[in-house]
């Protein structure tokens, strides 16, 4: 019994050692699961219809860089029908990981920006993360 008890403290003992390098996570043993995360906004008009979005934009602030996801003509169908656009995916965990981003989505009719909102997202060894922001956002009135 003995034996046995000092086999499984060893193995958990492994299994917590050399979890961070300079206090950033090590995500070489991490087990993640097999879902694809997405963060998405729900863009409505100020009686909770949802509106459907001519294009959008999603730009990291800090840079410039356009990480808007691409959609085919039936999924950006879909999102125009349900009000709902992705943000930040999994796409970018690894180019992002353990890191905090701020971005800015905006989104347009007729070529007029209608909705136009700052995020943080972040992501760890497996997915992304909203750190901050609304993510139920109202068409601005002109």
């Amino acid at each position: 019994m003995k034996l046995y008890v000092g086999l499984i403290t060893v193995l958990l003992s492994l299994n917590c050692s050399n979890k961070e390098v300079d206090g950033t996570p090590n995500c070489v043993d991490v087990f993640c699961t097999e879902e694809f995360r997405t963060i998405t906004v729900n863009v409505k008009d100020k009686d909770g219809v949802a509106v459907a979005l001519d294009y959008f934009k999603v730009v990291v602030l800090s840079n410039g860089d356009e990480i808007t996801l691409g959609a085919s003509s039936s999924e950006y169908d879909w999102m125009a029908e349900n009000g709902t656009y992705p943000l930040f995916s999994d796409k970018y965990v690894s180019r992002y990981r353990n890191k905090k981003l701020e971005i800015n989505f905006r989104g347009y009719i007729d070529n007029k920006l209608m909705v136009d909102s700052d995020f943080t997202v972040g992501a760890d060894c497996c997915h992304v993360v909203l750190i901050e922001g609304e993510t139920d956002l109202v068409l601005v009135e002109n």
